[in-house]
């Protein structure tokens, strides 16, 4: 499917890029940046986050970082972040990845997850015990005891072909009154707005959606939700990650050799980690109304 239209405001898009053999467009009217080819698929015709050993979990330098320390202290703020708003209850996170934001919102919440990967279902299970599950958020199983205090979908919506579904989804899992956290790259930041079409947010094989604050805020208000609060998240990585991004994300341009030459360092120093805040991935708190 091919998505021709502004996932947002449903104008004409303009092609502006192309990378990997995918094109990125912009919105002429809301500037929301999209590919209207949806988000990858494998040989098989299903996304490239629900085979078994997926590469967008393992390949290109991922598996540092889904499972370093950066990411347990991502989650364990981000479960701090939730109990500010509300401090208990039952709660979803839909794109649970490797569970370690289960673990941490065990503290409080009665905490279920719903991930594509069987491999990232099957390794949060073991090793954390959570309530991991593989499903979609457009088919979540029926083990899962919904609707839910609280829905959390870190770093999803800008992987999804249908934003506006997947919101009006996610309302449905929802008490009334319930409350739901996101977080995405903003689009609107100054280093996306400085850095352009090499911002390193833009990759097309998984981000097919890009959205400002005011783009998003847009989106939750037409489709159920009221926008209460904003943050920006930071998170530390690990140098071996941070250069094979890099050297992913510059294929074909003059700047690859020089940034893949980093990730020959020893591997005592690329293990180290740095911290990194932007302001460029936003948090949004948003609120389910009738």
């Amino acid at each position: 499917m091919t998505f021709s239209r502004c996932a947002v405001c449903d104008r004409d898009l303009v092609r502006w890029f192309e990378r990997q053999g995918r094109a990125v467009f912009r919105c002429r009217s809301c500037g929301h940046i999209q590919v209207p080819a949806g988000v990858a698929k494998l040989d098989g015709g299903i996304s490239i986050y629900e085979a078994e050993h997926a590469a967008v979990f393992e390949g290109n330098g991922n598996i540092d970082y889904y499972l370093d320390d950066g990411t347990r202290r991502a989650a364990v703020a981000k479960a701090e972040f939730v109990r500010t708003f509300v401090p208990s209850g039952t709660l979803l996170d839909v794109g649970a990845s490797y569970g370690h934001f289960l673990h941490a919102a065990r503290n409080g919440f009665t905490a279920y997850g719903i991930e594509l990967n069987p491999t990232a279902v099957e390794w949060s299970r073991q090793t954390f015990g959570v309530e991991n599950f593989v499903g979609s958020l457009y088919a979540i199983p029926n083990t899962i005891p919904a609707p839910f205090d609280v829905v959390v979908a870190w770093d999803v919506i800008e992987h999804l072909d249908e934003p506006r579904r997947a919101l009006r989804v996610l309302r449905s899992y929802l008490k009334p009154g319930g409350i739901l956290f996101l977080s995405s790259p903003d689009a609107g930041s100054l280093m996306s707005r400085v850095m352009g079409s090499r911002w390193v947010y833009q990759d097309p094989v998984q981000h097919v959606n890009l959205f400002s604050r005011a783009n998003l805020t847009r989106l939750l208000d037409q489709n159920g939700f009221t926008v209460r609060a904003h943050t920006y998240f930071g998170r530390q990585y690990r140098l071996k990650y941070v250069f094979n991004r890099l050297e992913y994300l510059s294929q074909g341009r003059p700047t690859g050799a020089l940034i893949r030459a980093f990730t020959h360092l020893p591997d005592a120093l690329l293990r180290k980690s740095i911290t990194v805040k932007l302001w460029d991935v936003m948090g949004l708190v948003a609120k389910a109304v009738d």
